[in-house]
């Protein structure tokens, strides 16, 4: 069994495609930035999409088949055509192997973000992770995300490959391997990367940084999420309750 990255604080996001996992990744690792100012705790987000097989992206629009007709058209025999979307395209003992070689060189405190549609998947690393987040969204929202990325922003994609991407691959694969790995999480961002589920988390990493590099917040108290005469928030650690997590709604 696995334990606790000893230096390091892992925070794991996962969650569906196009959810936005990188953005609350960036959102954290900026705010924390700013409010440790010259502190030496560092912060590093990892993009699991490094860690596959074959260097591919989570999901690529262009291994599934497009064809003349309607975007939202799919036919039969494209089903037998495009690849099986798993888990298993990612290389998850390299992705551990440099988690822990990272904790063992680190000098000083870091703050590691790793985000990923399988953040959540392999239980050695979430046995590893301080933090467990699962960013969900729905479906519509996640699709319309995606072609607004792809499609409208980048211009990397035609909308009828991003669709069939979707209807063939990332539907299938959000629904028998992505969300069942909900349950494991400690926080659920409801709505993707809202600012106080983002002040959440950041609250929840504060918990285990060193005293010595707590930093002096001005805006709001660190346990400004839950009354004083209730207790004291900030001796609370996410996993002390099993079983169980926050949900923002």
């Amino acid at each position: 069994m696995c334990e606790q990255l000893s230096t390091s604080i892992l925070v794991l996001l996962g969650g569906g495609h196009a959810a936005g996992k990188r953005t609350a990744a960036l959102s954290i690792k900026e705010q924390l930035q700013s409010m440790m100012g010259e502190s030496p705790l560092d912060v590093l987000v990892i993009n699991m999409n490094e860690y596959t097989d074959h260097e591919q992206s989570s999901v690529d629009p262009s291994q599934f088949p497009s064809s003349k007709s309607a975007a939202i058209t799919v036919k039969k025999e494209d089903k037998h055509k495009v690849p099986v979307l798993k888990p298993s395209r990612f290389n998850f003992q390299k992705l551990k192997h440099d988690l822990r070689n990272l904790d063992h060189e680190s000098k000083t405190q870091k703050v590691v973000l790793v985000h990923g549609l399988y953040a959540l998947y392999d239980k050695d690393l979430r046995d590893m992770a301080h933090i467990k987040v699962f960013i969900d969204s729905d479906a519509d929202t996640r699709l319309i995300r995606w072609i607004k990325r792809d499609v409208l922003d980048k211009e990397t994609e035609k909308l009828e490959t991003v669709i069939n991407a979707y209807l063939l691959g990332a539907r299938i694969e959000m629904s028998d391997y992505i969300f069942p790995t909900k349950e494991f999480c400690d926080v659920i961002m409801p709505k993707g990367p809202e600012p106080n589920s983002v002040s959440l988390v950041i609250d929840g990493i504060l918990l285990y940084v060193s005293k010595n590099l707590q930093p002096q917040r001005i805006d709001l108290p660190l346990n400004y999420l839950r009354p004083s005469e209730i207790g004291n928030f900030e001796k609370e650690k996410f996993d002390i309750q099993k079983n169980k997590f926050y949900q923002l709604n």
